[in-house]
């Protein structure tokens, strides 16, 4: 038996995907901070991979608006594609902050996760 979803029902639970990853991502640098030891590959490798899915869902809704040929809800957009301008933004600043990078992403994270709890709300 195999499943097969749709690109609606793949955007719906990739939402959840990316507010959960970036979620224990912030989680995870505030605990890297809090120790005060280096976070290392695990903690990056975490961080980009929980702000890559924010990229992978964005692709998800411009081809499920483009499937359903779904008219435009302005304020799901801005939200989706603000996440995208804040991991640039965060990115940019990385090296900017010094010890307090592990700070900045944890609220960077759950900033991001933030909106795409907005987001998908708005959405529904």
């Amino acid at each position: 038996m195999t499943v097969l979803l749709t690109i609606r029902e793949l955007h719906t639970v990739f939402a959840w995907v990316v507010i959960f990853s970036n979620a224990l991502a912030g989680l995870f640098a505030f605990g890297v901070h809090k120790i005060k030891r280096y976070g290392g590959r695990p903690l990056w490798l975490f961080i980009a991979l929980a702000q890559a899915m924010v990229f992978v869902q964005a692709i998800l809704g411009v081809a499920l608006q483009s499937d359903e040929n779904l008219a435009p809800r302005d304020f799901h957009y801005l939200y989706g594609f603000s996440m995208i301008v804040f991991v640039a933004l965060l990115y940019g600043y990385r090296t900017q902050v010094g010890e307090r990078r592990y700070l900045l992403y944890g609220f960077g994270s759950l900033f991001i996760m933030g909106l795409g709890i907005r987001a998908f709300f708005i959405g529904v």
